[in-house]
């Protein structure tokens, strides 16, 4: 939008269509989503004092103000999850490649793939430790008919 001016030298119809495409250029009030529909400095004031902050609640309830100017830091914890934001206005959390730090897991199974432990059994076809192959299914059972 240009700035709309009338020099003092400039005849009245030059002032009549002067403001009349300024009332154009700011647009019908009453078409404004705000309470306000009175002036524009009106409902600007409404937007933003209805939008200069918001709040964050964690799970044990505590709570933090985010004003206007302040950045939310989103960040994550060191081999256990990821944060990452992107655009357009994207926030992606997942779980690190490696976790670490963990002292328990509650879960009904757990499988890597290859070994599954369910109930309390670990099923796997083969049992490795540090690389090296300890027994497969068949040799266990040889085994342990060997030794009763």
């Amino acid at each position: 939008m240009a700035v709309r001016s009338v020099a003092t030298t400039d005849t009245i119809n030059t002032f009549r269509t002067t403001f009349n495409t300024l009332g154009t250029d700011v647009g019908d009030l009453t078409l404004l989503n705000t309470s306000t529909k009175s002036s524009i400095v009106g409902a600007m004031n409404e937007v933003l004092s209805n939008t200069s902050s918001f709040y964050l609640r964690d799970a044990t309830s505590s709570i933090q103000e985010l004003t206007t100017g302040d950045t939310l830091n989103v960040v994550g914890a060191s081999n256990e999850i990821t944060a990452t934001v992107s655009a357009t206005d994207t926030l992606t959390i997942g779980l690190a490649d490696n976790i670490s730090g963990i002292t328990s897991i509650s879960a009904t199974t757990l499988t890597d793939g290859t070994a599954t432990i369910s109930g309390g059994t670990i099923n796997a076809s083969t049992i490795n430790e540090n690389g090296t192959r300890v027994a497969t299914k068949p040799f266990a059972i040889a085994q342990a008919i060997a030794l009763g």
